[in-house]
């Protein structure tokens, strides 16, 4: 069971699903630290089709609100399968900025799992912390703790919900060139390596590649930007169970 999603957002899916030093409005699920470094408003859609399978398809929603001194305040929802088995996740997240390049933020979540042919269903809440540091003009650094609360999903055989923990670091080379590597790892499976690099050959358009160790997978993907508007494609590549298209489009006001 997924549960704890990793990044949500064709962005960070075509960077290989990096995302922890990104202060945009998915960091409002992505990194509730770097939620607290956001300076706009803004909303964001997302699809992405897993392994060209219309039952594990995935749709997100986030929704972030910008104050100067009070911080920012956000929600998030995703939902995941279909009529017989579904999963959904959404959340409170509230983010501040509590030194000039140092912000942290706090995420609850509330989890569902919902079985067809009268099996029932499974609730339970999480909480979440975050941290995000400007080292100096090039240099980002994320911290993501999921599921710090250690919940639990079910009393047999004591299943909880996966507690996941995130270390990235993004280089921002130009205003044309920037490259993300981060560690992932869950408390039962090996750590995870992810990395992406974005290019912008021109002032709307950028290009992405990616790359995870466990398990293996590359990704690509395009980004448009128009005044507010961004619309971003990517595609997550399995070496055994093929590719996992998204497509998302987000609105800062």
């Amino acid at each position: 069971m997924a549960q704890v999603y990793p990044q949500i957002g064709a962005r960070s899916n075509g960077l290989g699903t990096t995302g922890l030093c990104f202060n945009d409005v998915w960091s409002v699920y992505n990194n509730p630290g770097a939620f607290g470094a956001m300076e706009e408003n803004g909303v964001g859609v997302s699809y992405e089709n897993r392994f060209l399978l219309k039952e594990l398809s995935t749709q997100s929603l986030a929704f972030g609100y910008h104050t100067e001194k009070a911080g920012n305040i956000g929600i998030h929802f995703q939902q995941y399968g279909f009529s017989l088995y579904r999963e959904m996740i959404g959340g409170v997240t509230y983010g501040m900025k509590l030194f000039r390049n140092f912000s942290a933020g706090v995420q609850i979540n509330y989890h569902r799992i919902a079985l067809g042919e009268n099996y029932g269903s499974k609730n339970s809440l999480s909480a979440g912390l975050g941290m995000f540091y400007q080292l100096n003009k090039s240099v980002d650094l994320g911290v993501r703790i999921t599921n710090i609360s250690r919940s639990r999903l079910a009393e047999f055989e004591d299943e909880r919900l996966p507690t996941v923990f995130g270390l990235g670091m993004m280089y921002t080379f130009s205003e044309k060139v920037l490259w993300t590597l981060e560690a992932e790892k869950t408390v039962i499976h090996p750590i995870n390596f992810k990395s992406g690099l974005e290019l912008k050959p021109h002032e709307i358009l950028a290009l992405r590649i990616g790359m995870n160790s466990y398990p293996f997978q590359s990704s690509f993907g395009v980004g448009l930007k128009l005044k507010k508007f961004s619309f971003d494609l990517a595609t997550l590549w399995h070496s055994n169970l093929g590719i996992s298209p998204s497509a998302g489009l987000k609105v800062n006001f």
